[in-house]
C-alpha cells in the first residue's frame, strides 16, 4: 500500500511539474507572438492560422490519452511544445507502463511556403511537417525493479499535422481551427482544436 501511496504522490507532483512548465512555456509563447488568429480576407474566405494557440484534443493508436500543446504559428512554421500522455494502462489490469511526454520543436508549413513564395491563396487546410523531442516518465501501479529503472527517456518525434481553418462568423467570433496529427509518439494519432490565447 506504501508502493501504491508512493507512486500516486509521484505522479501527481510529476503531472504538477508538467503543467507549470507547460503554462510557462505557453506565458512565454504568448509574450513573443501577437494574438494574430485565422482572419478573413475582403471575401470573407479565410486565411490560414497564424498567431498564438492552445492545442487539445484526445490521443488513440497505440494507447489511449489526451494531447496538450501550445503552438505558436507563423506563416512558414510554427514553435511548439506539446505534453502527451498515455494513461490507458491505469485503467486496466495490464503490466503496461502508462506515459507522459513534454516534446518541445518546430514544423515547416508546407502550404505556408507555397502561400508566400507563389502569392496562392489559404486552402482552406494547412499541413505541418513536425520535428520534436523531450523528456518522457512512465510510471504504473504494478511496477516491478526492472520497470522502475526504465522509467525516463529522451523522446524524438517526426509528426505531421494537418489543420482546418473555418471562417469568422462575425467580426469578433472566429472560425474554429480543427486539427489532426499522426506521430510516433503513442498515442500517436491526436485531433482536437487549437483554442486562440
Amino acid at each position: 500500500m506504501a508502493v501504491r501511496t508512493r507512486c500516486a504522490a509521484f505522479c501527481l507532483a510529476f503531472c504538477a511539474y508538467i503543467c507549470a512548465a507547460l503554462l510557462g512555456w505557453l506565458a512565454l509563447l504568448s509574450a513573443l507572438a501577437p494574438g494574430v488568429h485565422a482572419q478573413t480576407t475582403s471575401l470573407g474566405l479565410s486565411r490560414a492560422p497564424e498567431g498564438t494557440f492552445v492545442q487539445v484534443g484526445p490521443a488513440v493508436l497505440g494507447g489511449e490519452g489526451v494531447a496538450v500543446g501550445g503552438v505558436m504559428a507563423g506563416r512558414m512554421f510554427t514553435r511548439e511544445v506539446h505534453f502527451i500522455g498515455d494513461i490507458e494502462p491505469l485503467f486496466r489490469k495490464s503490466e503496461d507502463q502508462s506515459r507522459v511526454a513534454l516534446l518541445v520543436g518546430v514544423a515547416v508549413r508546407v502550404y505556408g511556403i507555397e502561400r508566400t513564395i507563389g502569392n496562392v491563396p489559404y486552402r482552406g487546410f494547412d499541413v505541418d511537417v513536425a520535428l520534436r523531442a523531450g523528456p518522457a516518465v512512465s510510471f504504473s501501479t504494478r511496477d516491478d525493479l526492472v520497470a522502475r529503472n526504465n522509467r525516463f527517456a529522451l523522446l524524438l518525434e517526426p509528426a505531421v499535422r494537418i489543420t482546418h481553418a473555418r471562417p469568422w462568423k462575425s467580426a469578433t467570433r472566429p472560425g474554429r481551427v480543427w486539427f489532426a496529427e499522426l506521430g510516433t509518439v503513442g498515442p500517436s494519432f491526436r485531433m482536437g482544436l487549437w483554442l486562440p490565447l
